[in-house]
């Protein structure tokens, strides 16, 4: 069950001073006491209330930004007043939205302010003179904002990529100093059991001529435990070279800057829940499915998230590009399902608003 939440994780504030504005029409429409008034405040509520909704930035977050332009026009041509405009304003260019639909949405937005201002002096509503230049003021702003406010959520999440980019960096780094130990391991403790092993060798033969049943027995053990050593530290060197996830995403951020789409991603640190070889083998994956995005998406955003569900981690990589409504499997796709098959995981593919690929792997003790 999915906690509830009035507002997004980490937005509360802001969304609650945002709505408190709405403060501003509700007191000028006092007392309520005609039919107009009393729709006026009704639609106010349902602006709030859609609002609250699209900072959610659901499956319908487009559904509530249209109505609020429907409510904001209704409150221009019936009033005068074009403040509203800017709650979707903002709210717009602040979100994922894919340069199409941005635009579209854009054009709608003044389309529909245009229209109810027209109205507004069609319909002969007299505006006093601080009520004109309030609406000017608004209507300058309104257009401005979802410009500046796709601007600034663009440099944001630049500055939150770099960090996670430096925070990978740093776990690199870490795997680094353990791959310097393997070859330490390798060059010398390797090394030493291997002229242990060839000595025993010798030893053994020279003592099979003499007979020295105790001490040949004592030697083949030696000799046993040497090989079995030697085995487990090349076991340590292969597994610590392997490639990780944290390494991959190094690289996939590189690919998708230079494509010019931003990365986000969630829940890293939940990484380490996987085994080497599950990272290695994933790591192709998610090569593929980045490779895609860059290649056929049209996207300027990429996420992908992190989420332990009981002994399952589930990993998304999602993007608002054009999306797919017929979904072909071609070699590319089967590749990625044959790796997750052989994971004992899952995969599924789907169009929202942009592809979603879902991946859950079982979750193993490391051997």
């Amino acid at each position: 069950m999915h906690k509830f939440r009035l507002f997004p994780k980490g937005e509360a504030l802001l969304s609650l001073i945002w709505l408190l504005f709405l403060l501003i029409p509700a007191i000028e429409l006092r007392p309520y006491d005609t039919f107009h008034t009393q729709l006026l405040g009704f639609l106010l509520l349902i602006f709030a209330f859609s609002y609250r909704q699209s900072l959610f930035e659901g499956e319908g977050f487009i559904y509530w930004l249209v109505m609020q332009f429907f409510i904001a026009c209704f409150y221009t041509f019936s009033a005068g007043y074009v403040y509203l405009f800017m709650f979707p304003a903002w709210r717009m260019g602040f979100s994922k939205l894919s340069k199409r639909v941005f635009w579209t949405l854009y054009a709608v937005q003044l389309g529909m302010m245009v229209a109810g201002l027209v109205m507004c002096v069609v319909f002969q509503i007299k505006l006093e003179d601080n009520l004109m230049i309030m609406t000017l003021i608004f209507g300058v702003f309104t257009v401005l904002a979802p410009l500046s406010g796709r601007e600034l959520f663009r440099q944001q999440e630049r500055r939150k990529q770099l960090y996670q980019a430096n925070q990978r960096l740093e776990s690199v780094i870490r795997g680094d100093e353990r791959n310097r130990i393997a070859r330490e391991l390798h060059d010398s403790l390797g090394q030493s059991l291997s002229v242990m092993t060839i000595k025993l060798e010798l030893a053994q033969k020279l003592l099979e001529k003499q007979s020295a049943d105790t001490v040949l027995k004592e030697l083949k053990e030696t000799e046993q435990l040497s090989r079995s050593t030697l085995k487990t530290v090349r076991e340590i060197v292969s597994n610590m070279r392997k490639r990780n996830l944290t390494e991959e995403l190094i690289d996939v951020n590189e690919a998708l800057t230079a494509a010019k789409i931003i990365l986000t991603t969630e829940n890293e640190e939940l990484i380490p829940l996987l085994t080497n070889l599950q990272q290695t083998e994933f790591s192709f994956v998610l090569r593929e499915a980045v490779t895609n995005i860059i290649r056929h998406s049209q996207a300027t955003y990429c996420s992908i998230s992190f989420v332990q569900k009981n002994h399952l981690l589930e990993i998304s990589v999602k993007d608002n590009g054009i999306g797919k409504k017929n979904i072909l499997y071609g070699n590319g796709l089967k590749g990625m399902a044959e790796r997750l098959k052989a994971l004992q995981g899952n995969m599924s593919i789907m169009d929202k608003k942009g592809i979603l690929l879902s991946f859950s792997i079982p979750i193993e003790v490391e051997k």
